[in-house]
């Protein structure tokens, strides 16, 4: 990637230019051999990629890399034995996933900014929700319009919507990607309504994994994200955004750990085999389940530092005239 497809930028918080050099490395997730520096903010702490791709050629790489093969999305299976339904819940609890918290907490008017191949969307659709979706793959795009999905080709800015028109607006393993998130909260903010609330899901660059895997460590995931979070600067960016946090917790999705240890084994030598499509056995589920055991221990030991950011925000506004009343 030349110098020509790359841009340098300021802080996207405070606007700072002076910041120091926190990892220097390369793609160890597919395997591409360009270095990219991420830096740190000296004012506020924010982690971002400088100088990054720009948004045509980052683009160009989700389309060749974020594949995805079927070409509509089997609609999720609603169980209504109450055993088998917990049974599956808590399966998936142990293994890290928050994707039926997701659902749970979701109702209204849903947008889910980032939706990939819009299984939470079809998820939500199935539990009574009127849902949307923004989606900058165009891939990804043609198999939610398979499944009948109201989905965006584009960025959240062009798409448009109406002042207070969502009730929730989802961002699953997004705003780490997103050219601005000080600019996107601000859209988010005029188009949810006063009483709704954000989901923000994201690396956490002060867990344990990613001083355990250093360079390799899969929420770096060079030249794809651009920025990386902390509990404190997820914070400032919401108050810059216009939002109050409710509630911020971690957790480590176990195959969170499978992808930064796939990076560590396997990211070390450029092949025709990415890094990710190797280890069958670590992706098995008797591996998953065998070390998901030791990562729910650790988060309830380390509570803050769980691999993943789990943020419930809500507009600022709406908090205050609620204190009033």
């Amino acid at each position: 990637m030349d110098e020509r497809k790359l841009e340098s930028l300021a802080c996207d918080i405070c606007g700072s230019f002076n910041n120091t050099v926190l990892c220097e490395a390369r793609d160890y997730r597919y395997g591409h051999k360009e270095i990219f520096t991420f830096v740190k903010c000296l004012s506020c702490g924010l982690a971002f990629l400088n100088p990054r791709p720009t948004l045509d050629s980052i683009i160009k790489l989700y389309e060749m890399d974020y594949t995805l093969d079927n070409k509509q999305i089997v609609p999720p299976r609603i169980e209504t034995n109450k055993w088998k339904s917990f049974i599956i819940k808590f399966g998936r609890k142990i293994i890290g996933s928050y994707t039926d918290e997701i659902i749970d907490y979701s109702a209204g008017k849903v947008l889910d900014i980032g939706c990939g191949n819009g299984y939470v969307l079809l998820s939500l659709k199935h539990k009574g929700c009127e849902v949307f979706g923004i989606e900058a793959n165009c891939n990804a795009v043609e198999i939610c319009s398979n499944s009948g999905l109201n989905v965006f080709h584009g960025t959240l800015e062009e798409a448009h919507y109406p002042d207070q028109f969502f009730d929730v607006v989802i961002m699953s393993q997004v705003i780490e990607h997103l050219q601005s998130p000080k600019k996107t909260l601000k859209e988010i903010c005029r188009i949810l309504k006063s009483s709704g609330k954000v989901y923000i899901y994201c690396p956490n660059v002060e867990g344990y994994l990613s001083k355990l895997f250093a360079k390799y460590w899969h929420g770096w995931h060079i030249p794809f994200h651009f920025y990386g979070f902390t509990e404190k600067t997820i914070r400032r960016l919401a108050d810059e955004g216009g939002f109050i946090i409710n509630k911020a917790k971690t957790v480590t999705p176990t195959r969170f750990f499978t992808v930064s240890l796939k990076s560590y084994l396997w990211g070390k030598k450029i092949s025709n085999i990415s890094p990710i499509e190797r280890g069958i056995f670590l992706d098995s589920s008797f591996f998953v389940i065998a070390i998901s055991f030791l990562f729910r221990i650790l988060d309830l030991f380390f509570p803050r530092k769980g691999d993943c950011l789990k943020v419930i925000m809500t507009k600022g506004d709406y908090l205050y005239s609620e204190r009033q009343n």
